[in-house]
């Protein structure tokens, strides 16, 4: 009976996760919707617009690790209620705004220290429901992310378009309040090994049982002290900084290669749109030939995408990049959490995670920056776009090169 309940929570967790990542996901990938019309009425330069990213990013890199610790400690729901009170109590004091501390204060810090519970936290805990069919649970659970990119900025255009920034900031945080919240609630700690296999084995006789690695593997401690640790976080943290890059800037970049505002905003619908399938597909996939085949193939071929819209500025280009930058980026962060447990086991997998992911804090908060400033330098995203390509390249070196850390099953 444990086993078939096992089986039954695992899938309410994964719809939880979904739920979280698509409202908080979308939300935050929408500021580059946002990002001209607040600079524009306030006259502030686009370095200065993107310091926002910047003091997030750093927000989010401090305090994620404390998270993971917290949630494999005290219990994962808590900590991602709290994380979901911030984001939305961040969006509604930004749709107040006058001074530009405030949009740093609010916009960046508040919601910085959200985003800490919006992935990495939900993702990991619904890679430790599952073992044989993680590949897919995690799949489905980082939907929301393509689908809140599919959906939300588009809407957040629109609703710019027709009210203003202000309302439409206002309306994002009572969502995330009404929607992610509840949802967190219905979150629940890692089960028993029993309640695991039954979700994810369903074995039909002892042969097909494996041993699960929950409670073997490094401790986050001991993860800081090996190379594989390091090799995987200059990984991400390339891989991020081009994926913060992207979300913030392109949307400008778009308009100002002559895309109306909607239009440009419909590159991230095609972004989220083509992620479905980079997610089902990578997910699926990487429970057959292996977690690194698939992110080797997402790395390299991502820094071919960037480096080609670096020298592309038409419109059916910009739709090319959208699509193809949705499938890629949306493959690899499906194996995020997955390459983390192969390479570190799942004893200490969500600290050992967070630890990974506050590459993600600097990655999103220093590549959107720097980017802003070159452009305020020279006119131009070009050089912003060739480096992360490279960067990108370098990425895709350092993961097929990582081995496990501890024994495999």
């Amino acid at each position: 009976m444990s086993e078939r309940r096992g089986v039954q929570y695992g899938w309410v967790i994964v719809t939880s996760a979904f739920l979280i990542t698509f409202i908080t996901c979308g939300v935050n990938f929408s500021y580059g919707v946002f990002f001209l019309p607040i600079v524009n009425e306030f006259g502030w330069s686009r370095g200065l617009g993107s310091v926002v990213m910047l003091v997030a990013g750093l927000a989010y890199a401090i305090t994620l690790p404390l998270t993971g610790i917290l949630a494999d400690r005290y219990g994962y729901k808590w900590v991602m209620a709290v994380s979901a009170g911030c984001l939305s109590l961040g969006l509604i004091l930004s749709s107040w705004i006058t001074e530009l501390w405030q949009l740093y204060i609010f916009t960046g810090l508040l919601v910085g220290l959200s985003i800490s519970a919006s992935f990495a936290i939900p993702v990991a805990l619904v890679s430790l429901w599952f073992n044989k069919r993680q590949g897919l649970a995690v799949g489905i659970a980082t939907l929301g992310i393509s689908l809140g990119t599919a959906t939300i900025p588009v809407l957040i255009s629109y609703l710019i378009s027709t009210t203003g920034w202000r309302p439409a900031l206002l309306m994002a945080g009572i969502a995330v309040a009404v929607i992610c919240i509840p949802a967190t609630l219905m979150m629940r700690n890692p089960p028993r090994i029993s309640e695991v296999e039954g979700a994810s084995f369903e074995p039909e006789n002892a042969a097909d049982k494996q041993a699960s690695d929950l409670e073997t593997g490094l401790s986050v401690s001991e993860a800081f002290r090996t190379r594989q640790f390091w090799m995987i976080f200059i990984a991400f943290l390339l891989f991020l900084s081009s994926l913060g890059l992207v979300m913030l800037h392109l949307v400008p970049y778009a308009e100002d290669s002559g895309m109306a505002p909607i239009q440009a905003a419909t590159l991230l619908t095609l972004i989220g749109i083509f992620g479905l399938a980079g997610r089902l597909v990578s997910g699926v996939l990487s429970d057959r030939i292996g977690i690194k085949p698939i992110m080797l193939f997402c790395t390299m071929l991502l820094g071919l995408n960037i480096a080609y819209i670096a020298f592309s500025h038409t419109a059916w280009s910009f739709y090319v990049f959208a699509s193809i930058f949705g499938v890629t980026y949306s493959g690899f962060v499906t194996q995020m959490v997955r390459i983390t447990r192969f390479t570190f086991g799942g004893k200490a997998l969500g600290s050992v995670f967070a630890a990974l992911m506050v590459s993600d804090g600097i990655g999103f908060g220093f590549g959107p920056w720097i980017a802003g400033n070159i452009f305020d330098a020279t006119g131009s995203y070009q050089a912003s776009f060739v480096a992360a390509a490279i960067g990108l390249i370098l990425a895709a070196i350092l993961t097929i090169t990582i081995r496990p850390a501890v024994k495999q099953f």
